[in-house]
């Protein structure tokens, strides 16, 4: 256990390193953007007429015939700025990597009143690598509540602090008195997402420190054996996070 004393944290916990990749070959991109298709991953789309998000999915992968398809944009609002501007940028996470790319309308159709778009198959996909999974920060605005269960049975309830695809770091106060600081066994946790919903999984402590002046424990660590829909939960939910901090800095 490495127990830090404040403001002398492990940079390689807040720092990364970053690689970009322009993919360009059609067997690549396919094989990358499959996965995608695969899981219903949730797809996050900018217009540049419009500073807001909006979310889609992908419905095909065609590199045959040069295209994808693409699900109707949520909210609706996208709708006509996209037919208007016939250009849209997609940006998702696949297993902890950032992708995006840049594509073309070429139609939209419709099935059962729901709209559908074929854009252009990507000439190009930025692949973008990170050392370490980027920590996306939560505001004390928007409290994540979190609950950290012991072996011993004990309970101890704080708040997210950063969260990325791989690990978290927790806000606990320090009245609790929690003796978590030297504890390295794997614990169970569970987030309390703002719909009700909760990401229950495994989480193992690798370090702690108290922060001044406020005294709170941070506590940061690693999930550990995440099965696919628990880590398609958590990186849903830090695609969300990092769209509600975009939104923030554009207003």
């Amino acid at each position: 256990m490495d127990s830090r004393t404040p403001g002398k944290e492990d940079q390689s916990d807040i720092d990364y390193s970053q690689q970009h990749e322009n993919i360009t070959s059609p067997a690549r991109i396919s094989s990358l953007l499959r996965p995608l298709m695969a899981q219903h991953a949730i797809i996050s789309a900018t217009i540049a007429e419009s500073t807001q998000f909006f979310n889609t999915a992908l419905l095909a992968v065609d590199p045959e015939r040069d295209v994808l398809i693409i699900d109707e944009l949520n909210p609706k609002t996208g709708h006509s700025l996209f037919i208007n501007t016939r250009r849209i940028t997609l940006h998702t996470l696949l297993e902890g990597v950032d992708v995006s790319f840049t594509v073309d309308l070429i139609k939209e159709d419709s099935e059962n009143g729901i709209a559908f778009y074929e854009v252009q198959f990507p000439e190009t996909i930025r692949y973008l690598q990170r050392r370490c999974s980027f920590r996306v920060p939560v505001s004390a605005a928007d409290t994540i509540p979190v609950e950290i269960h012991t072996k011993e049975k004990s309970v101890h309830a704080g708040e997210i602090s950063d969260i990325s695809t791989e690990g978290m770091c927790i806000r606990l106060p320090k009245k609790q008195n929690i003796g978590l600081e030297n504890n390295t066994e794997e614990s169970q946790c569970i987030i309390q997402l703002s719909d009700k919903r909760n990401i229950q999984c495994t989480f193992r402590i690798c370090h702690s420190s108290q922060h001044e002046p406020s005294n709170n424990i941070h506590i940061g660590g690693h999930f550990e054996r995440l099965d696919k829909i628990q880590k398609r939960a958590i990186e849903r939910f830090v695609i969300e996070l990092q769209r509600k901090n975009r939104q923030k800095m554009n207003r």
